[in-house]
Protein backbone atom coordinates (compact mmCIF):
# COMPACT_ATOMS: atom_id res chain seq x y z
CA UNK A 1 0.00 0.00 0.00
CA UNK A 2 2.63 2.45 0.85
CA UNK A 3 2.66 5.74 1.72
CA UNK A 4 0.94 8.64 0.43
CA UNK A 5 2.97 10.69 -2.07
CA UNK A 6 1.52 14.50 -2.79
CA UNK A 7 3.15 16.95 -4.82
CA UNK A 8 2.83 20.64 -3.27
CA UNK A 9 -0.21 22.79 -5.38
CA UNK A 10 2.52 24.94 -7.32
CA UNK A 11 4.36 22.29 -8.51
CA UNK A 12 1.15 20.41 -9.44
CA UNK A 13 -0.25 23.12 -11.57
CA UNK A 14 3.28 24.39 -12.93
CA UNK A 15 3.08 27.64 -11.01
CA UNK A 16 5.94 30.12 -10.96
CA UNK A 17 7.94 28.91 -8.49
CA UNK A 18 9.02 32.84 -8.42
CA UNK A 19 5.51 34.79 -8.21
CA UNK A 20 4.54 33.90 -4.83
CA UNK A 21 2.09 36.96 -4.18
CA UNK A 22 3.90 38.84 -2.49
CA UNK A 23 2.67 42.85 -1.84
CA UNK A 24 -1.10 41.18 -1.98
CA UNK A 25 -3.20 40.62 0.53
CA UNK A 26 -5.92 38.11 0.26
CA UNK A 27 -8.92 37.87 2.36
CA UNK A 28 -10.86 34.26 3.39
CA UNK A 29 -14.28 34.00 4.92
CA UNK A 30 -14.81 31.45 6.95
CA UNK A 31 -16.80 29.75 9.97
CA UNK A 32 -13.35 29.83 12.22
CA UNK A 33 -8.77 29.89 11.90
CA UNK A 34 -6.44 29.19 13.67
CA UNK A 35 -2.59 31.16 13.41
CA UNK A 36 -1.04 27.78 12.04
CA UNK A 37 2.91 28.32 11.45
CA UNK A 38 2.45 27.86 7.92
CA UNK A 39 1.25 31.87 8.24
CA UNK A 40 2.90 32.99 11.09
CA UNK A 41 6.46 31.60 10.88
CA UNK A 42 9.36 32.52 9.84
CA UNK A 43 7.17 35.81 9.89
CA UNK A 44 3.77 36.38 10.28
CA UNK A 45 1.84 36.73 7.13
CA UNK A 46 -1.51 37.49 9.22
CA UNK A 47 -2.79 41.50 9.07
CA UNK A 48 -5.78 40.99 10.73
CA UNK A 49 -8.69 38.74 12.26
CA UNK A 50 -12.00 39.81 12.05
CA UNK A 51 -15.12 38.35 13.83
CA UNK A 52 -18.06 38.99 12.00
CA UNK A 53 -20.10 37.30 14.30
CA UNK A 54 -19.61 40.01 17.44
CA UNK A 55 -18.06 43.69 17.85
CA UNK A 56 -14.78 42.94 19.25
CA UNK A 57 -13.15 39.79 17.97
CA UNK A 58 -11.74 37.49 20.82
CA UNK A 59 -7.90 36.98 20.68
CA UNK A 60 -8.34 33.85 23.21
CA UNK A 61 -10.41 32.07 21.30
CA UNK A 62 -8.49 32.86 17.76
CA UNK A 63 -5.17 31.74 19.25
CA UNK A 64 -6.29 28.58 20.56
CA UNK A 65 -7.09 25.41 18.57
CA UNK A 66 -11.32 25.45 18.51
CA UNK A 67 -13.17 22.66 16.50
CA UNK A 68 -14.75 24.60 13.99
CA UNK A 69 -11.39 26.41 13.08
CA UNK A 70 -10.61 23.09 10.66
CA UNK A 71 -11.92 24.45 7.77
CA UNK A 72 -10.92 27.90 7.62
CA UNK A 73 -7.57 27.04 8.42
CA UNK A 74 -7.10 24.47 5.66
CA UNK A 75 -8.73 27.37 2.91
CA UNK A 76 -6.11 29.39 3.75
CA UNK A 77 -3.37 27.47 3.78
CA UNK A 78 -4.34 25.63 0.77
CA UNK A 79 -3.86 29.63 -0.96
CA UNK A 80 -0.89 31.09 1.05
CA UNK A 81 0.68 28.72 3.43
CA UNK A 82 4.69 28.45 3.18
CA UNK A 83 4.76 24.82 4.01
CA UNK A 84 6.63 25.65 7.04
CA UNK A 85 5.75 22.75 9.21
CA UNK A 86 6.76 20.37 6.40
CA UNK A 87 9.87 22.29 5.53
CA UNK A 88 8.13 24.10 2.15
CA UNK A 89 6.86 20.40 0.95
CA UNK A 90 3.04 21.67 1.09
CA UNK A 91 3.00 25.28 0.17
CA UNK A 92 0.04 26.96 -1.50
CA UNK A 93 0.99 29.36 -4.64
CA UNK A 94 0.79 32.46 -2.96
CA UNK A 95 3.40 31.65 -0.13
CA UNK A 96 4.05 35.21 0.29
CA UNK A 97 0.37 36.84 0.48
CA UNK A 98 -0.42 38.49 3.62
CA UNK A 99 -3.89 37.53 4.80
CA UNK A 100 -6.90 38.56 6.91
CA UNK A 101 -9.09 36.15 8.01
CA UNK A 102 -12.91 36.80 8.77
CA UNK A 103 -14.99 34.65 10.99
CA UNK A 104 -18.52 33.81 10.10
CA UNK A 105 -21.16 32.08 11.92
CA UNK A 106 -23.21 29.06 12.42
CA UNK A 107 -26.10 27.97 14.12
CA UNK A 108 -27.92 24.98 13.98
CA UNK A 109 -25.35 23.29 11.85
CA UNK A 110 -25.70 26.55 9.04
CA UNK A 111 -24.45 29.12 7.96
CA UNK A 112 -25.61 32.60 8.82
CA UNK A 113 -26.19 34.67 5.78
CA UNK A 114 -26.04 38.06 8.34
CA UNK A 115 -22.54 36.92 9.17
CA UNK A 116 -21.57 36.11 6.15
CA UNK A 117 -22.68 39.03 4.62
CA UNK A 118 -21.66 41.35 7.16
CA UNK A 119 -17.59 39.29 6.61
CA UNK A 120 -17.67 40.32 2.86
CA UNK A 121 -18.07 43.76 3.37
CA UNK A 122 -14.85 43.64 5.90
CA UNK A 123 -12.62 44.98 3.19
CA UNK A 124 -14.85 48.10 2.97
CA UNK A 125 -15.16 48.72 6.46
CA UNK A 126 -10.62 48.95 6.66
CA UNK A 127 -10.08 49.76 3.33
CA UNK A 128 -6.67 50.62 5.31
CA UNK A 129 -5.65 46.89 4.71
CA UNK A 130 -5.91 46.97 1.11
CA UNK A 131 -7.23 43.90 0.78
CA UNK A 132 -7.22 42.93 -3.09
CA UNK A 133 -8.31 39.35 -3.10
CA UNK A 134 -11.16 37.50 -0.89
CA UNK A 135 -12.18 33.62 -1.07
CA UNK A 136 -15.46 32.49 0.28
CA UNK A 137 -15.67 28.84 0.69
CA UNK A 138 -18.70 28.37 2.43
CA UNK A 139 -22.57 28.73 1.13
CA UNK A 140 -25.90 30.16 2.34
CA UNK A 141 -29.14 28.46 2.02
CA UNK A 142 -31.48 29.95 0.30
CA UNK A 143 -34.34 30.12 2.02
CA UNK A 144 -32.15 32.60 4.22
CA UNK A 145 -33.61 35.85 5.34
CA UNK A 146 -30.31 37.35 4.24
CA UNK A 147 -29.38 35.45 1.17
CA UNK A 148 -30.06 38.29 -0.65
CA UNK A 149 -27.62 40.75 1.05
CA UNK A 150 -24.55 38.36 0.93
CA UNK A 151 -25.27 38.53 -2.74
CA UNK A 152 -25.03 42.56 -2.57
CA UNK A 153 -22.30 42.42 -0.51
CA UNK A 154 -20.37 40.25 -3.31
CA UNK A 155 -21.27 42.42 -5.68
CA UNK A 156 -20.22 45.77 -3.61
CA UNK A 157 -16.92 44.22 -2.78
CA UNK A 158 -16.03 43.29 -6.72
CA UNK A 159 -17.57 47.23 -6.98
CA UNK A 160 -15.31 48.53 -5.36
CA UNK A 161 -11.83 46.86 -6.88
CA UNK A 162 -12.16 43.85 -4.67
CA UNK A 163 -11.72 40.28 -6.66
CA UNK A 164 -14.02 37.66 -4.84
CA UNK A 165 -13.64 33.68 -5.29
CA UNK A 166 -16.40 31.42 -4.07
CA UNK A 167 -16.88 27.29 -4.10
CA UNK A 168 -19.25 26.55 -6.16
CA UNK A 169 -20.36 23.45 -4.13
CA UNK A 170 -20.26 19.91 -3.95
CA UNK A 171 -23.76 18.52 -4.63
CA UNK A 172 -23.72 17.84 -8.33
CA UNK A 173 -27.59 18.56 -9.54
CA UNK A 174 -27.76 21.55 -7.30
CA UNK A 175 -27.59 25.01 -8.74
CA UNK A 176 -25.07 26.91 -7.57
CA UNK A 177 -25.81 29.17 -4.35
CA UNK A 178 -25.03 32.32 -2.97
CA UNK A 179 -22.35 33.75 -2.74
CA UNK A 180 -20.92 31.98 -5.96
CA UNK A 181 -24.22 32.87 -7.71
CA UNK A 182 -23.13 36.19 -8.23
CA UNK A 183 -22.11 36.95 -11.96
CA UNK A 184 -19.03 39.47 -10.45
CA UNK A 185 -17.93 36.69 -8.42
CA UNK A 186 -15.04 33.78 -9.73
CA UNK A 187 -17.10 30.57 -8.76
CA UNK A 188 -15.01 27.84 -9.12
CA UNK A 189 -15.69 23.82 -9.04
CA UNK A 190 -13.52 20.61 -9.29
CA UNK A 191 -11.15 19.09 -10.87
CA UNK A 192 -9.23 15.70 -10.33
CA UNK A 193 -6.17 15.86 -11.99
CA UNK A 194 -3.79 13.05 -13.51
CA UNK A 195 -1.36 13.79 -10.06
CA UNK A 196 -3.58 12.72 -8.12
CA UNK A 197 -2.48 8.88 -6.50
CA UNK A 198 -5.80 7.65 -7.52
CA UNK A 199 -5.56 8.55 -10.61
CA UNK A 200 -6.41 6.40 -13.91
CA UNK A 201 -4.63 7.69 -16.02
CA UNK A 202 -6.90 9.86 -17.70
CA UNK A 203 -5.49 13.08 -18.08
CA UNK A 204 -8.47 14.89 -15.92
CA UNK A 205 -11.56 14.46 -14.69
CA UNK A 206 -14.73 16.55 -13.34
CA UNK A 207 -15.38 16.37 -9.21
CA UNK A 208 -18.81 16.44 -8.33
CA UNK A 209 -19.28 19.90 -8.29
CA UNK A 210 -22.51 21.74 -7.83
CA UNK A 211 -23.22 23.95 -11.26
CA UNK A 212 -25.82 26.28 -12.90
CA UNK A 213 -27.74 28.93 -11.63
CA UNK A 214 -31.04 30.18 -10.53
CA UNK A 215 -30.46 33.78 -11.86
CA UNK A 216 -31.42 33.90 -15.68
CA UNK A 217 -28.30 33.88 -18.20
CA UNK A 218 -25.85 33.65 -14.99
CA UNK A 219 -23.81 30.14 -15.67
CA UNK A 220 -21.64 28.85 -13.29
CA UNK A 221 -19.06 27.90 -12.22
CA UNK A 222 -16.33 30.03 -14.36
CA UNK A 223 -13.58 27.40 -14.12
CA UNK A 224 -12.15 24.28 -12.88
CA UNK A 225 -9.39 24.19 -9.99
CA UNK A 226 -8.14 21.03 -7.85
CA UNK A 227 -10.89 19.86 -5.63
CA UNK A 228 -9.30 16.33 -4.61
CA UNK A 229 -5.54 15.53 -2.54
CA UNK A 230 -4.95 19.18 -1.65
CA UNK A 231 -2.62 19.04 1.03
CA UNK A 232 -3.12 21.25 4.11
CA UNK A 233 -2.30 21.40 7.60
CA UNK A 234 -4.00 19.76 10.41
CA UNK A 235 -5.34 21.76 13.80
CA UNK A 236 -2.80 21.50 15.96
CA UNK A 237 -4.09 19.92 19.26
CA UNK A 238 -6.96 18.04 17.86
CA UNK A 239 -7.70 14.79 18.31
CA UNK A 240 -6.97 14.06 14.41
CA UNK A 241 -3.01 15.87 14.52
CA UNK A 242 -2.66 13.35 18.07
CA UNK A 243 -3.55 10.28 16.40
CA UNK A 244 -1.48 10.87 13.27
CA UNK A 245 1.84 11.42 15.03
CA UNK A 246 1.53 8.08 16.55
CA UNK A 247 0.56 6.03 13.80
CA UNK A 248 3.31 7.15 11.82
CA UNK A 249 5.95 6.52 14.24
CA UNK A 250 4.18 3.12 14.85
CA UNK A 251 4.41 2.59 11.14
CA UNK A 252 8.21 3.98 11.16
CA UNK A 253 9.03 1.41 13.52
CA UNK A 254 7.12 -1.42 11.88
CA UNK A 255 9.42 -0.42 8.48
CA UNK A 256 12.26 -0.97 9.83
CA UNK A 257 11.62 -3.82 11.28
CA UNK A 258 10.11 -5.44 8.34
CA UNK A 259 13.44 -4.52 6.57
CA UNK A 260 15.49 -6.56 9.64
CA UNK A 261 14.04 -9.59 8.88
CA UNK A 262 14.40 -9.25 5.50
CA UNK A 263 18.28 -9.34 5.39
CA UNK A 264 19.79 -8.93 8.78
CA UNK A 265 20.87 -10.83 11.31
CA UNK A 266 17.24 -11.22 12.72
CA UNK A 267 16.27 -12.87 9.99
CA UNK A 268 17.36 -16.14 11.24
CA UNK A 269 15.62 -15.32 15.08
CA UNK A 270 12.31 -14.69 13.50
CA UNK A 271 9.66 -16.91 12.49
CA UNK A 272 7.18 -17.00 9.73
CA UNK A 273 4.12 -16.36 11.99
CA UNK A 274 6.00 -13.52 13.42
CA UNK A 275 6.73 -11.58 9.88
CA UNK A 276 3.22 -11.99 8.91
CA UNK A 277 2.21 -10.56 12.35
CA UNK A 278 4.26 -7.70 11.13
CA UNK A 279 3.29 -7.33 7.65
CA UNK A 280 -0.59 -7.49 9.05
CA UNK A 281 -0.40 -4.33 12.01
CA UNK A 282 1.34 -2.33 8.69
CA UNK A 283 -1.45 -3.27 6.64
CA UNK A 284 -3.74 -2.28 9.59
CA UNK A 285 -2.06 0.91 10.25
CA UNK A 286 -1.89 1.89 6.29
CA UNK A 287 -5.13 1.62 6.19
CA UNK A 288 -6.42 3.73 8.75
CA UNK A 289 -3.47 6.58 7.85
CA UNK A 290 -5.08 6.55 4.87
CA UNK A 291 -8.93 6.49 5.83
CA UNK A 292 -7.95 9.47 7.87
CA UNK A 293 -5.85 11.08 4.73
CA UNK A 294 -3.16 11.68 6.41
CA UNK A 295 -0.06 12.62 4.66
CA UNK A 296 2.34 13.56 7.51
CA UNK A 297 2.50 13.83 10.76
CA UNK A 298 0.62 17.01 10.44
CA UNK A 299 -0.68 17.15 7.19
CA UNK A 300 -3.52 15.74 5.44
CA UNK A 301 -5.16 15.66 1.91
CA UNK A 302 -8.39 17.41 1.60
CA UNK A 303 -11.07 17.61 -1.04
CA UNK A 304 -14.36 19.47 -2.17
CA UNK A 305 -14.41 22.71 -3.88
CA UNK A 306 -13.78 24.55 -0.70
CA UNK A 307 -10.43 23.99 -1.55
CA UNK A 308 -10.18 25.07 -5.03
CA UNK A 309 -11.84 27.98 -4.90
CA UNK A 310 -8.45 29.26 -2.96
CA UNK A 311 -6.26 27.66 -4.97
CA UNK A 312 -7.67 29.42 -7.92
CA UNK A 313 -7.37 32.75 -5.58
CA UNK A 314 -3.96 31.88 -5.02
CA UNK A 315 -3.27 32.38 -9.07
CA UNK A 316 -5.50 35.93 -9.07
CA UNK A 317 -2.32 36.81 -6.28
CA UNK A 318 -0.01 35.85 -8.81
CA UNK A 319 -0.99 38.12 -11.00
CA UNK A 320 -1.80 40.99 -9.15
CA UNK A 321 2.08 40.76 -8.02
CA UNK A 322 3.27 40.75 -11.68
CA UNK A 323 0.58 43.07 -12.64
CA UNK A 324 -1.47 45.23 -9.88
CA UNK A 325 -3.58 47.80 -11.39
CA UNK A 326 -5.59 44.56 -12.85
CA UNK A 327 -9.15 45.15 -12.27
CA UNK A 328 -11.45 42.20 -10.61
CA UNK A 329 -13.03 42.09 -13.90
CA UNK A 330 -9.58 42.26 -16.25
CA UNK A 331 -8.81 38.85 -13.63
CA UNK A 332 -11.60 36.86 -14.33
CA UNK A 333 -10.93 37.38 -18.13
CA UNK A 334 -7.60 36.30 -17.67
CA UNK A 335 -8.24 33.14 -15.41
CA UNK A 336 -11.16 32.01 -18.02
CA UNK A 337 -9.39 33.03 -21.42
CA UNK A 338 -6.38 30.81 -20.13
CA UNK A 339 -8.21 28.02 -18.93
CA UNK A 340 -8.59 24.32 -20.61
CA UNK A 341 -11.50 23.33 -21.70
CA UNK A 342 -12.16 19.52 -20.79
CA UNK A 343 -12.86 17.43 -24.50
CA UNK A 344 -16.02 16.16 -24.10
CA UNK A 345 -17.29 17.61 -21.00
CA UNK A 346 -20.22 20.05 -21.20
CA UNK A 347 -19.25 23.67 -21.11
CA UNK A 348 -22.38 24.15 -18.02
CA UNK A 349 -20.21 21.98 -15.88
CA UNK A 350 -16.85 23.18 -16.46
CA UNK A 351 -17.09 26.62 -17.31
CA UNK A 352 -13.65 27.93 -19.09
CA UNK A 353 -12.46 24.71 -18.00
CA UNK A 354 -9.42 24.14 -16.01
CA UNK A 355 -7.00 26.68 -14.09
CA UNK A 356 -3.42 27.11 -15.62
CA UNK A 357 -1.44 29.36 -13.07
CA UNK A 358 1.30 29.79 -15.81
CA UNK A 359 -0.47 31.36 -18.48
CA UNK A 360 -3.03 33.60 -16.40
CA UNK A 361 0.41 34.77 -15.17
CA UNK A 362 1.52 35.71 -18.56
CA UNK A 363 -1.47 36.59 -19.52
CA UNK A 364 -1.73 39.46 -16.67
CA UNK A 365 2.18 40.34 -17.71
CA UNK A 366 1.10 41.11 -21.33
CA UNK A 367 -2.21 42.88 -19.87
CA UNK A 368 0.14 45.22 -17.81
CA UNK A 369 2.51 45.94 -20.57
CA UNK A 370 0.03 46.78 -22.89
CA UNK A 371 -1.43 49.47 -20.41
Amino acid sequence: MGRIQLLSIPERLDAYADITGQGVVMAFVDIGFYPHPDLMRPARRIRAYGDATRDVPDGNEFFSPQPYGWHGTMTACAAAGNGYRSGGSYRGIASDAEVVLIKAGIGNGRVIGEHVAHAIRFPLRHPQLNIRVLNISLGVNQDDPHYAAVEQAVEELVAAGVTVFAAAGNTPGRKVGAPGSVPQAITVGGQHDRFSPDSDGELEKIWPSSHGSHRAGVQKPDLLAPAIWVPAPMLPGTLTMREAAPLFQLLSVLEELSAEHGFSERNTLSTPTERESIAELMRVVETRIRKQKYISPEYQHVDGTSFAAPIAASVAAQMLEVAPRLTPAQIKEGLCETAEPIEGIDRAVQGAGILRPRQAVDWARKRAGAA
